[in-house]
C-alpha cells in the first residue's frame, strides 16, 4: 500500500469537473481569452474500483442542459474512448485536456455507447464567469515571469477601502474559477468572506483556467513559479483602490502553507491562516502519512511496517536523490503509487517542496499564524499542526496559535472519523460543511482586525 490521500486540493477530492452552460456578461477587458467547458460531469464506470481505461474507463455521468456537449448528442452513460485523437485515461485526464482549450476550439470525441463507437464534434462555449449577489466579481491578471495569470477578485459593492484575503490551494493542476458559487470546499469560505465584506482573491496557477505560461504539469512549473503568482497577488492587492493595504490576510489549505512560505517573505501580511497542512519536510511527512492511512485501512502493523520500509525506498531515491518520475516508477508498483498521488505535478515540483526548510521559511514571515487542523483528516495530523505552530512560535513567540475542530475532515466536511473520510467513495456526494471552521477564522480575523 501507498499514500491513498496526501495533501491535496479541493478540486481534485470532488472530482466536479467540466460543468457549467450558459455565459453572462464578460466582466474584465484584459484581452486573456476566456477557456472553454464542455458541460459534462465525468467519473469512473465504477466508483468503487480504481480508474483503468480498459477495465474501469471514464463514463458521462451527467450533461448539462444547454451545454457544449448536449449540443453534440452526448449522452449520459457514453464510456469516453479518445479526444482528438489522444486516449483518455481517466475523468481527470479528460478534464485536463479539456482546460487547454478556448472556448469556440472544436474538439472530436470517440465514445462507446452500447457496444458501438461513436464520433461526435464539440463545439466549446465560454466557461461563465462568477456572479454573486453580495460583492462584484473581477476577473483581472497579474504578470509572472512574461505570462499572464487570472485572478478571481470579489470586490464589496459599497465604496471604501477593505480588508482583503489571498487564497492559496493545495497540490495539483486545477482551475479555482467557479469556487465561489460552490456550497462545498473553498466556496463557503469565500462566500463567507464576502458577506462579512472583506475582498478575496485567487490566483490560478501556470496554464490553468485562462492563465497563460507552461501548463502546470510542465517540468517548467516549479513551486517556485506558483509561489511567484501568490507574491505577485499581494502586490496587486496592495495597489487596488478599494484594499486597505494594512489589512491584507493569507488563507492557505494542504499543501498551500508551504508555498505560502516560499511566497510570503519580504511581504507584508497581517495574518496567515494554514489549514489541514504540515511542519515537518515532506519526507517524513510522506513516511508517516503511509503509516497512518495503512493503520486506517486496518493492515497488520507487520504490513504497516513493510508498507513505510517499501515507501521510504520510493521516496528516497525521488527526493533525497532527486532522481526522475520516470526512473523512480521502474522501482515496482509502490513507486508508481507514489508518484500517482501527486496529482502529476511535475518532478521539479515534488522535489523543490521536499527540499523546503519549513522552519527557515517561516523564520522570515513576521505575521500572525493560525494553524487549524480537523480531527477527521487523515492526510496530515494534529502533531504536524502544533509542530508548525512551535516552529513558528521558535523565530516570533506567540505569532502562531492552534485551533482543532472535532470530526472535520481534509475539505471541511464533517465526518465520524478519518476512516470514513479515508474510504469514502470517490464520486459521493459531498458531507456538510463544517461551519465550525468558519467560527474560528472569523473569530480570528476580527481580533486581529481589532488589533
Amino acid at each position: 500500500m501507498n499514500i491513498r490521500f496526501g495533501c491535496c486540493c479541493l478540486a481534485m477530492l470532488f472530482c466536479s469537473l467540466l460543468t457549467g452552460a450558459q455565459t453572462v456578461t464578460s466582466p474584465v477587458a484584459d484581452g486573456l481569452p476566456r477557456h472553454g467547458v464542455i458541460g459534462l460531469v465525468v467519473v469512473a464506470a465504477d466508483s468503487s474500483r480504481p480508474e483503468d481505461p480498459a477495465t474501469n474507463p471514464p463514463m458521462v455521468r451527467t450533461v448539462v442542459s444547454g451545454g457544449a456537449g448536449e449540443a453534440a448528442g452526448v449522452q449520459p452513460g457514453d464510456i469516453l474512448l479518445d479526444l482528438d485523437g489522444q486516449r483518455i485515461v481517466s475523468a481527470a485526464d479528460f478534464a485536463k485536456a479539456i482546460g487547454r482549450h478556448l472556448a469556440g476550439d472544436s474538439i472530436r470525441l470517440t465514445l462507446q455507447r452500447g457496444g458501438q463507437k461513436v464520433e461526435k464534434t464539440v463545439l466549446l462555449k465560454p466557461r461563465p464567469y462568477e456572479t454573486s449577489a453580495d460583492a462584484e466579481v473581477l476577473y483581472r491578471t497579474v504578470t509572472v515571469e512574461g505570462a499572464r495569470r487570472r485572478t478571481i477578485v470579489t470586490r464589496p459593492k459599497a465604496a471604501g477601502r477593505y480588508p482583503a484575503v489571498l487564497l492559496i490551494g493545495g497540490l495539483g493542476c486545477y482551475s479555482l474559477d467557479g469556487e465561489l458559487n460552490d456550497r462545498r470546499g473553498y466556496g463557503p469560505i469565500l462566500t463567507g468572506l464576502v458577506r462579512k465584506d472583506f475582498v478575496t482573491m485567487r490566483v490560478e496557477k501556470t496554464g490553468e483556467g485562462d492563465s497563460e505560461g507552461p501548463a502546470c504539469t510542465d517540468p517548467q512549473a516549479t513551486a517556485e513559479l506558483e509561489a511567484k503568482g501568490y507574491a505577485a497577488g499581494l502586490v496587486a492587492l496592495r495597489n487596488y483602490e478599494f484594499v486597505d493595504a494594512s489589512k491584507i490576510f493569507v488563507f492557505a489549505h494542504s499543501l498551500g502553507p508551504l508555498l505560502a512560505s516560499l511566497a510570503l517573505p519580504r511581504q507584508d501580511v497581517q495574518g496567515v491562516v494554514a489549514a489541514e497542512t504540515i511542519g515537518r519536510s515532506w519526507f517524513e511527512y510522506t513516511l508517516e502519512n503511509v503509516r497512518r492511512q495503512s493503520a486506517l485501512a486496518g493492515e497488520s502493523l507487520e504490513q504497516v511496517d513493510a508498507d513505510v520500509r517499501e515507501h521510504a525506498k520510493c521516496a528516497f531515491q525521488f527526493f533525497l536523490q532527486h532522481e526522475t518520475a520516470d526512473e523512480v516508477a521502474k522501482l515496482g508498483e509502490q513507486c508508481k503509487e507514489m508518484l500517482a498521488s501527486y496529482a502529476g505535478m511535475p518532478s521539479a515540483y515534488m522535489q523543490q517542496i521536499r527540499d523546503l526548510s519549513l522552519a527557515k521559511q517561516w523564520k522570515q514571515i513576521d505575521a500572525p499564524v493560525l494553524v487549524i487542523y480537523g480531527t477527521s483528516d487523515p492526510a496530515t495530523s494534529a502533531d504536524e499542526s502544533r509542530y508548525l505552530v512551535e516552529i513558528i512560535n521558535s523565530w516570533h513567540p506567540g505569532h502562531a496559535e492552534y485551533v482543532e475542530i472535532p470530526g472535520m475532515g481534509h475539505d471541511f466536511g464533517r465526518y465520524s472519523s478519518q476512516a470514513e473520510f479515508l474510504e469514502r467513495p470517490k464520486d459521493s456526494q459531498p458531507h456538510p460543511f463544517d461551519d465550525e471552521v468558519l467560527t474560528a477564522i472569523f473569530g480570528w480575523l476580527k481580533q486581529r482586525l481589532s488589533s
